[in-house]
């Protein structure tokens, strides 16, 4: 188990808005500190904008075939999902794992990109970069270095759009966390992240074929939509994990691991836990502070409950927001908070 001093862990008394001599600040009952055999990883709260837990987070270390998922991003913004591209001979020798592609096929940029996150295809990869970087793959990688830059990932590095193994090619658990959080932005990208097994037929100058996703969380462990694996000698097993359950979503980072899929539902299991205890909280607050806001009239809160529900909800331009309602008064959000988290019928001052 790794020690709890050692951990970030977000489940804490300033994140909360209690004061130092509040008791308890973690309950009792309250999950233990996640423990993986990734040694470096990280744990994300989308809803709440809140890193929950990491460890060695900001160590460099190989990223594998995650790789592919700036490779996916440079690639929508730089063409079209329809154009069509003739398959290179080179990128049909690619070492790794391939989506067997076969040279002078004729492939959409859309088919490739399922070729490539899904199969987890390095030819489909080269394929692309090739195609976008206009016959060059160097031109490409310089496009994915410029992103990352962009993106203020200071802890990455781009030398191939696969992910093989290379002394110039690594990133870390927070940077990752990152490429998850702007991948999300593309509609594309989660699409087909969540695919569990995809079928193409067979048409003129292509043959058909089926690919299963890499990913054997989707599918399998409740809400998880994505992201991506990967898998080298250097790198071991990483997975950058992204899940929607119960109105939550979270996203997960794990890398040099020795089972990516284990620990990666370890840390779904452990944030996923940390909910119920932060529900259990807000009742807790309403029911032995009041403050003037019930079931039926909201009213206006103390300055403390305000700072309570500030850490459970992000605050923008004076309206509250979730993952199940956007923009509405502050009173208004709060009186849905209170009939989602309290019984009904139940009281709060």
């Amino acid at each position: 188990m790794i020690a709890s001093s050692l951990v970030s862990v977000a489940l804490s008394a300033s994140l909360l808005g209690l004061p130092a001599t509040s008791a308890p600040v973690v309950p009792t009952d309250a999950p233990p500190i996640p423990s993986v055999t990734a040694d470096r990883w990280i744990v994300y709260d989308a809803d709440a904008d809140v890193v929950l837990a990491s460890w060695n987070a900001n160590d460099q270390a190989p990223m594998a075939s995650v790789t592919k998922v700036m490779t996916a991003i440079v690639t929508i913004e730089n063409a079209d999902l329809g154009e069509v591209v003739t398959i290179p001979s080179f990128a049909t020798r690619a070492r790794g794992s391939t989506a067997g592609l076969v040279t002078g096929e004729q492939w959409t940029v859309g088919d490739l990109l399922i070729a490539m996150l899904v199969r987890s295809g390095n030819d489909a990869a080269l394929t692309l970069a090739y195609h976008v970087g206009d016959g060059s793959v160097s031109t490409f990688v310089d496009l994915m270095n410029a992103k990352a830059k962009q993106y203020g990932m200071a802890n990455t590095s781009f030398a191939n759009p696969n992910g093989l193994d290379n002394e110039e090619h690594y990133s870390s658990a927070q940077d990752l966390l990152t490429l998850i959080i702007e991948s999300q932005k593309y509609p594309d990208i989660k699409r087909i992240a969540r695919i569990r097994l995809v079928s193409m037929p067979e048409r003129e100058g292509f043959r058909a074929r089926t690919f299963s996703n890499t990913n054997k969380l989707v599918g399998a462990y409740p809400g998880v939509v994505g992201l991506k694996t990967g898998d080298t000698p250097w790198a071991d097993k990483v997975l950058l994990g992204v899940a929607e359950q119960a109105g939550r979503t979270i996203y997960t980072v794990v890398m040099h691991s020795d089972d990516h899929f284990s620990d990666t539902r370890e840390l779904l299991d452990w944030a996923y836990g940390t909910y119920t205890i932060r529900d259990r909280w807000l009742r807790v607050f309403y029911s032995e502070e009041g403050g003037g806001a019930t079931i039926d009239n909201p009213g206006e809160l103390s300055e403390s409950h305000e700072r309570r529900l500030r850490s459970l909800t992000p605050l923008d331009d004076g309206q509250w927001s979730t993952s199940s309602a956007a923009d509405l008064p502050k009173s208004e959000m709060i009186h849905r908070w209170i009939r989602e988290v309290l019984p009904s019928g139940e009281g709060t001052g």
